[in-house]
């Protein structure tokens, strides 16, 4: 009793100093906290529990946690949506957030959690919704209490409903020419109609109606009703409180979540329809060449200890030597292949692979088909290797063991939802797969791989393998994307490549892996900083040890830098050319240790080449030379250039089709950076190189380089001055000086007013509204000033933010993708205002985003200083945050290394200066730069640009091409009017 009273006290006293007058809530309940079996490096302490009303919860502490979290997770999803109101889940999800009968202002909960430093989203699955936040530890409570209101007592109210409805249908609209929706939704038109799989999910305006006699809102409340219940929903909260402060707060303020009887949901129809047709034909609008092969089997969720699939996909998704994969990638056929089994369908599941093809795989269809269906006979043919099976419980309890820390959003999100689907006591070790599967589990699996179990799209703007077809195409435009689909029934040809496929003497099963590591010992040295461990002419090496987040884990880096890499459109196109034909020359023997936690990559910049490794620390250094010593003796054949090449220019071609505002973000970034290129410009050089100028390229750039290079993480000095004096007598005799080239800004002035229309296919209209403040040139700013101005713009951003959102789209509807963006870079500070609309045009937005600008610098002056301190306090967090993993230092030590002048501390001087700010200096410094006008504007648009709006607003089209987008004036009525005259 007294060991009782005692923690009582303490959990008191605790509550008491973190929260000041926080009320605890009755008497802390009998019922069990049940502990959960976690990794060996989790730090977490978890406690699984269940309230009175059926609520089951699991409580995190978490002692690293900078901001609390909490996620709900509801089993209702789109699969219990009305066939006649499909989108009704996903709309619930959108009007559960718009207030509650506490807390009844739309938009309260999402301003409370902005300005308080946090966060927020939700998401509706085929099986559930979820909703998560975080937010300042001090505001947790009051946060919690928003939150719980939204399931307890929401308003759902008539007057909101329309409104939201045009929100889930911006959102539609807003990913109307997602390759990857377009191609999943004429996908479904292949399953049994009878199954909810192949419903539409996201809602639109045309199945968001009111039906005769069966309102929308109606069907709204009832969803609710039948499905908002406790013990229907799964809660996480992680903090750094106590576990039982955390029992008292969900005890406190989710014990109102009525409970209920969900009603037995009926029994889902098989997911393919026997008889129905399995092959589907489609037209993508980019030029893209898929081929996926899907077989209908068992539902998997139940095997999360074994999970069988993982033997499949293991063998198939395998790249190494002898593989499907090498096979098919040697022959020229295919570029990438993978294998995986879908979430599950109800009682089903699909296991899928796949394929994205080359023009010539398209060509040869036929040899791609044939080679996988002998891979799956040759596995179905070959004893089970239990090899296999022992390397995946191996591998993946290391994954699980060494996992990186996970933010308490991110976690909290990840818990509550697989809640719903295992054991709330399996929530964490479900991640891992604890046991080898038996082999009964997979001749399971392996019997329901029959043609009777098959469907399969081709999707290709080329001609496409008209004999797998039955009867001859016939295209029909899927509703919801409009894409061009055709329905088909095999044919016996493609029925005979299936039956006859014989075992294949070319694709060879995997080999024991000699990657997986061995050695888990830590190091005993720690660094505080980086510093050069090993120097000689032309070479530097860093090194900081690193064991402080007590993993076995290290990262090295190492870039060749030579002259002239990128400098000009022609030489950026060979510098990428080169690495992706280096990548691909050695994918073969880079998969067996990516699968055994040591990853890579080469990658191009503006100064040349730069390697950089990551995962268990064991044989990274040895995997380093390897790879240094592949680029070294890697010749480049005619073949190996035409596949880069085709492969890279449709990558550049297919970047019209991004979401709009991301395109948006990227012409903004290229436009203003110096030795920046456009995907214009790059694509005719790519055009006029060829390989000879590909082999020139690299013979100048391996005969003169200089090196910089750095090791960090669990990775002793002894050991790194070991893999230094080893890379260097590699390179000693080609060692020459290179004077770095800076990433800069292009130079603006502040009257500056430029336009720009970037390529997209996207029907909506799409706006960024960029504001510069130019100042002295970046390079020319004192690290004091330049800090000062970008901390001044990301308090302005924290400000305006939920602002912006809560007028431009919660209430005047502009579009779905509204807000405002830091896009602060290289010392010059950037604010963007950004619209992505279905249906409202260029000028509307650009005079809604002026009107709101407008009118906030006017209210700024009068800014409550409760308001200033939150921006203020929220951006200090920002930069005071601690890492949390071994990679949230490297790169950017990394990228400090690759200065000519190297400056550790920079964010302790960023948190100093951030601290210094006065309301005073910020009021009269936005005064300046936005009330008086004194900051260069960038206007990126999509669609074409009004001319009277043009003319009234002074925009000049902006030339991309050089290094000064405009110099030391403004310009003249008559340099726009002639810009105007010739647009």
């Amino acid at each position: 009793m007294k060991t009782l009273f005692k923690a009582l006290v303490s959990s008191l006293l605790c509550t008491l100093i973190l929260n000041g007058n926080f009320a605890l809530a009755d008497t802390p309940t009998s019922r069990i906290l049940t502990p959960l079996d976690k990794a060996i490096t989790d730090h977490n302490t978890y406690r699984l529990t269940t309230l009175k009303n059926g609520l089951n919860i699991i409580l995190v502490n978490d002692p690293h946690a900078e901001r609390f979290a909490a996620s709900m997770a509801v089993n209702v999803g789109s699969y219990q949506d009305p066939k006649n109101q499909q989108g009704l889940a996903h709309f619930l999800e959108h009007m559960l957030l718009l207030g509650s009968k506490k807390y009844p202002e739309a938009g309260s909960y999402q301003s409370f959690i902005s300005r308080h430093g946090g966060s927020y989203n939700a998401y509706t699955s085929i099986n559930s919704t979820n909703f998560f936040f975080d937010v300042e530890g001090t505001h947790y409570r009051a946060a919690l209490d928003r939150f719980s209101q939204l399931f307890i007592d929401p308003l759902l109210s008539a007057d909101s409903a329309q409104r939201e409805k045009n929100a889930v249908n911006a959102e539609y609209k807003a990913k109307f020419n997602s390759q990857r929706r377009r191609l999943n939704q004429a996908f479904k038109t292949l399953f049994n109609p009878e199954h909810p799989q192949s419903q539409f999910t996201v809602g639109s305006l045309d199945t968001l109606k009111d039906r005769p006699g069966n309102p929308l809102r109606t069907q709204l409340l009832t969803l609710y009703k039948e499905n908002y219940v406790a013990n229907n929903m799964a809660l996480v909260l992680i903090a750094n409180l106590p576990i039982a402060q955390l029992d008292e707060l969900a005890t406190k303020y989710f014990s109102a979540i009525p409970s209920g009887n969900v009603k037995p949901r009926p029994e889902a129809s098989s997911l393919l329809k026997p008889g129905a047709p399995q092959l589907q034909f489609t037209r993508p609008e980019i030029d893209s060449n898929t081929l996926s092969f899907c077989y209908q089997i068992d539902s998997q969720e139940k095997n999360y200890h074994t999970t069988p699939t993982r033997y499949l996909s293991y063998i198939l998704g395998n790249e190494s030597k002898g593989s499907l994969y090498a096979k098919l990638k040697d022959a020229g056929y295919i570029n990438s292949l993978s294998s995986s089994v879908s979430p599950d369908y109800q009682h089903n599941a699909l296991f899928c692979t796949d394929i994205r093809l080359t023009k010539e795989g398209v060509q040869h269809i036929d040899d791609v088909a044939k080679s996988f269906f002998a891979t799956i006979e040759t596995i179905k043919l070959s004893p089970i290797n239990p090899i296999y099976l022992k390397e995946e419980v191996t591998l993946s309890q290391l994954t699980y063991d060494y996992h990186n820390y996970i933010p308490p959003q991110s976690l909290a999100k990840l818990l509550s939802s697989r809640m719903l689907s295992v054991p709330p006591k399996d929530a964490l070790n479900s991640f891992k797969t604890s046991q080898m599967a038996s082999n009964q589990e997979i001749q399971d699996i392996l019997q329901q791989l029959t043609d009777k179990n098959l469907v399969v799209q081709v999707a290709s703007p080329h001609p496409l393998p008209k004999n797998w077809s039955k009867t001859p195409i016939k295209w029909q435009l899927e509703p919801w994307y409009q894409s061009k689909y055709s329905n088909n029934q095999f044919s016996q040809t493609f029925l005979n490549m299936v039956h006859y496929a014989t075992k294949s003497v070319h694709v060879t099963l995997p080999k024991k892996n000699p990657f997986i590591p061995t050695s888990f010992s830590m190091i005993d040295e720690q660094d505080q900083k980086p510093h050069i461990i090993y120097q000689k002419k032309d070479f530097t090496f860093w090194h900081k040890a690193d064991a402080s987040f007590q993993k076995p884990t290290a990262i090295n880096f190492l870039s060749i830098r030579f002259d002239q890499a990128a400098n000009t459109a022609k030489n950026s196109i060979l510098n990428h050319l080169w690495t992706r034909t280096v990548n691909a020359s050695i994918s073969e023997s880079t998969y067996e240790p990516y699968i055994a936690g040591l990853g890579y990559s080469l990658y191009p910049h503006l100064n040349g080449i730069s390697f950089n490794t990551t995962g268990y620390a064991d044989k990274q250094g040895d995997y380093l030379i390897w790879l240094v010593d592949q680029l070294f003796l890697f010749r480049p054949t005619l073949q190996d250039f035409q596949r880069a090449k085709a492969q890279l220019k449709q990558d550049l071609e297919n970047q019209k089709s991004r979401q709009a505002y991301q395109g948006a973000n990227t012409a903004l970034n290229t436009l203003i950076t110096k030795n920046s290129f456009t995907t214009k410009e790059l694509l005719e050089a790519l055009d006029k190189s060829s390989i000879v100028d590909l082999q020139k390229h690299i013979k100048k750039a391996k005969s003169h380089f200089d090196i910089v290079g750095y090791s960090t993480g669990d990775i002793s000095e002894k050991n790194a001055l070991k893999l230094a004096n080893t890379l260097h007598e590699r390179v000693a005799n080609k060692l020459t000086p290179h004077l770095s080239t800076k990433i800069e800004t292009k130079q603006l002035t502040a009257q500056a007013r430029l336009e720009h229309r970037f390529p997209s296919i996207s029907q909506d209209s799409t706006v960024l509204y960029a504001l510069l403040d130019t100042g002295p040139q970046a390079e020319k700013k004192s690290e004091f000033q330049a800090s000062l101005q970008m901390s001044y713009f990301a308090i302005l951003c924290n400000i305006l933010n939920s602002r912006f959102y809560n007028q431009l789209r919660t209430e005047q509807q502009m579009g779905y993708i509204v807000g405002v963006q830091d896009l602060s870079t290289r010392n010059t500070p950037i604010l963007g205002f950004v619209i992505q609309s279905p249906d409202k045009d260029t000028t509307t937005l650009v005079h809604a985003i002026e009107n709101f600008i407008k009118t906030q610098a006017v209210l700024l002056q009068t800014l409550p200083q409760s308001d200033f301190q939150y921006a203020k306090n929220n951006l200090i967090s920002t930069l005071s945050k601690k890492p949390r993993n071994l990679d949230d230092n490297a790169y950017d030590e990394w990228h400090e290394i690759a200065k000519q002048k190297q400056n550790f501390d920079h964010k302790k001087q960023a948190v100093e200066v951030a601290k210094s700010i006065t309301q005073a200096g910020f009021i009269e410094y936005i005064k300046q730069k936005i009330e008086n006008g004194n900051t260069a504007k960038i206007l990126i648009h999509n669609k074409k640009l009004d001319k009277q709006l043009k003319q009234k607003g002074h925009w000049v089209k902006a030339h991309p091409e050089g290094n000064n987008l405009i110099l030391n004036k403004a310009p003249s009525k008559e340099q726009v009017a002639q810009v105007l005259a010739t647009d």
